[in-house]
């Protein structure tokens, strides 16, 4: 269904789908303004033996419907849009948060330098930190290598090495993780990102090493 024109907005529904709480807002028009009105909420219906996310959508809508005194689901569990004659909303918007939020492997050359920053940044971003991984850390490569294989995340962060600095311990990096072939969490054709966070000069050096096993992206700490 097509996005009505802003000044035809009046109403709107929102859900969203948690790891154990699907919740629901209505937001109206009110004076002129864009207000949350009322919430609702019901148990995620994710996993067995329901494993049907939409059910847990429509019992929050229900309890929505009922709190707003506006009927807005149909007797199919549809919503109803647009609104009309006191029922139904003009947009409906839905998010999703059951899979645990973002999930990261994090790398560098120094675990109390480098990889401590790209945990930083990873966790100022809202990402579970699955790993840190350090040139540096106590552990063989091949332990490396295995626990990466053991782990599914979402995305991968390497940090390390100034601009003309350091180029042999980050590359070093890269080949423990490359090896391992990460798989991620979601979709087999997905390619997992891994985003370079150091040393520019080594930046043609990360792409070869992953080579189409990931998207590579460069950034800055």
């Amino acid at each position: 269904m097509p996005v009505p024109p802003l000044d035809q907005i009046r109403v709107i529904v929102a859900t969203d789908c948690g790891s154990t709480t699907t919740k629901a807002i209505l937001i109206e028009l009110v004076n002129g303004e864009y207000r949350q009105t009322h919430r609702g909420e019901a148990p995620t219906t994710v996993e067995e033996p329901l494993a049907d996310v939409t059910i847990g959508v429509v019992n929050a809508l229900s309890e929505l419907q009922e709190l707003a005194g506006r009927a807005l689901i149909d007797g199919q569990g549809q919503i109803i849009r647009p609104a009309r004659d006191g029922a139904g909303c003009d947009i409906y918007i839905s998010t999703s948060s059951a899979g645990g939020g973002l999930q990261m492997v994090v790398a560098g050359v120094v675990k109390e330098m480098t990889a401590a920053s790209a945990k930083r940044a990873a966790l100022g971003a809202g990402a579970i930190v699955l790993e840190t991984l350090a040139a540096n850390d106590r552990r063989q490569p091949h332990e490396q290598i295995q626990q990466i294989r053991e782990l599914r995340p979402d995305m991968i962060l390497i940090a390390g090495g100034t601009d003309g600095g350091n180029v042999k311990q980050v590359v070093q990096i890269a080949e423990r993780i490359a090896p391992a072939r990460p798989q991620p969490r979601f979709g087999g054709e997905y390619r997992m990102p891994v985003i370079f966070a150091g040393n520019r000069d080594v930046a043609a050096i990360i792409r070869q090493t992953f080579g189409t096993e990931a998207t590579i992206c460069f950034s800055s700490m």
